[in-house]
């Protein structure tokens, strides 16, 4: 009987989209006979991880020539993570009485998952819309998810953000670093271990896995785990099931897994030090996570929501950073990303003997930009400090002593003091004047 039109797939475009996923999903589009026959066995985990990102990237278009419902648009998409649907993961969810599941909602479908933001995430840039979009993405599923980004960037809050708004919100989050412990010492955390398993193992404990039973398990620079260590943690994931040390028996157990790293994982693959098929494995959702120097316009709105939070922790009057004290900040590199901001604003808050924070109250390694990043034809040689803040002010705005004042932090009669004492002219900075 031959198969309905509407209910045919177009397998060039599924071995185009194959191709697009790369590793051994591309290996497999380059041999559409095996396909076009019987698959090989060996090809089924490697095709079922494809298609999950596959199915993820998907927008509004027909499915390889199959059209999409009516009410796909309108549909609650948290669906795909429930019981019987696409995105499902996990072990069956009993239902509850009266055939419900017992699986709390997300609470982001439909109009809300385009609308609503993960909490705590703050950014504007192009770069961090596309995050917002993935992290609603990812919380509407149960997929693996992997989070990559610099160190300091906020990966483990994205993971706390999907966790939180995802169909396991009411369950518990565990967050390990799997580059803190030894090998031994990890997998006693991860799958727990039973009485007299090791010297001062004097009891039975439970692992992590076990305790995250129906939550969400966050596995910090998981590239840093040894090649012993992810052999069993992909047959944890795999076969959905772990063995505490020295115990016999094995402890079915549902926990999503969100990964991050600040390597490259691929990198890793190449070297021999990270497992191919562990790479695939919990890389489905891919959040990139931009550094803090290829986002500099969030850093206004960064700063003063750190800014709240300490006037909110300490009960003391909210602080303001001057004008100027945020172009220095906005010029700062940030190496180690927001958590490095976010100690120089509290060190500023802390150093600063007004509720308006200025220039001087900033680390020298960033007031160091205003005297060391000279305009052109102009030369600071043998000048003090202070004497080149202001000329560097008053070059910067071409002798305008009201926004060069308010770029320092300063008011204008202060400016005017202090270039009498270091004998600057009063037409300083002016086209044509002399320095």
């Amino acid at each position: 009987m031959a198969t309905e039109p509407r209910k045919r797939v177009d397998l060039g475009e599924w071995l185009a989209d194959l191709r697009r996923v790369g590793g051994q999903a591309r290996s497999l589009a380059e041999r559409p006979e095996t396909v076009d026959s019987l698959m090989n066995v060996s090809d089924l985990q490697m095709l079922e991880e494809a298609t999950k990102r596959i199915l993820v990237a998907m927008s509004q278009r027909p499915l390889y020539g199959i059209a999409l419902p009516r009410d796909w648009e309108g549909a609650d998409r948290s669906a795909l993570a429930r019981p019987g649907g696409a995105f499902e993961t996990g072990p069956p969810v009993p239902a509850a009485p009266g055939g419900a599941s017992d699986r709390p909602t997300t609470g982001v479908s439909g109009e809300n998952l385009a609308r609503s933001r993960p909490h705590g995430i703050i950014g504007s840039t192009d770069a961090m819309r596309r995050v917002h979009h993935l992290t609603d993405k990812a919380a509407s599923c149960s997929l693996p998810v992997l989070i990559q980004g610099e160190s300091g960037t906020g990966k483990e809050l994205v993971a706390r953000a999907i966790h939180e708004r995802s169909g396991r919100q009411e369950r518990r989050f565990f967050s390990e670093n799997c580059s803190a412990l030894s090998e031994s010492l990890l997998e006693s955390e991860l799958f727990g271990h039973v009485r007299g398993a090791f010297t001062g193992a004097d009891r039975d404990r439970k692992g992590i896995f076990e305790l995250a039973h129906g939550g969400t398990l966050f596995l910090d620079e998981i590239g840093d785990m040894s090649v012993r260590m992810q052999s069993k943690l992909l047959r944890a994931l795999q076969e959905r099931e772990v063995r505490p040390v020295g115990g016999k028996e094995t402890i079915r157990v549902d926990v999503r897994i969100i990964s991050a790293t600040n390597r490259s994982l691929r990198t890793l693959i190449k070297e021999g030090a990270f497992r191919e098929d562990l790479f695939y494995r919990v890389n489905v959702i891919t959040i990139d996570l931009p550094p803090l120097r290829e986002r500099r316009d969030d850093i206004p709105a960064l700063v003063n929501h750190f800014l709240e939070h300490i006037a909110v922790e300490t009960g003391l009057p909210g602080k303001e950073f001057a004008p100027g004290a945020f172009e220095l900040l906005t010029g700062y590199e940030w190496s180690g990303n927001i958590r490095e901001l976010e100690n120089v604003v509290q060190r500023a808050v802390a150093l600063s003997d007004s509720l308006r924070i200025e220039p001087g109250d900033l680390p020298d390694r960033i007031r160091h930009l205003m005297i060391t990043d000279e305009p052109p034809r102009y030369s600071g040689t043998g000048k003090g400090g202070e004497q080149l803040m202001i000329e560097k002010a008053l070059h910067n705005f071409e002798g305008d002593k009201t926004r060069a004042s308010r770029f320092i932090g300063w008011s204008r009669p202060k400016l005017y003091r202090r270039m009498r004492y270091y004998g600057i002219p009063i037409h300083f900075g002016r086209a044509g004047a002399r320095p």
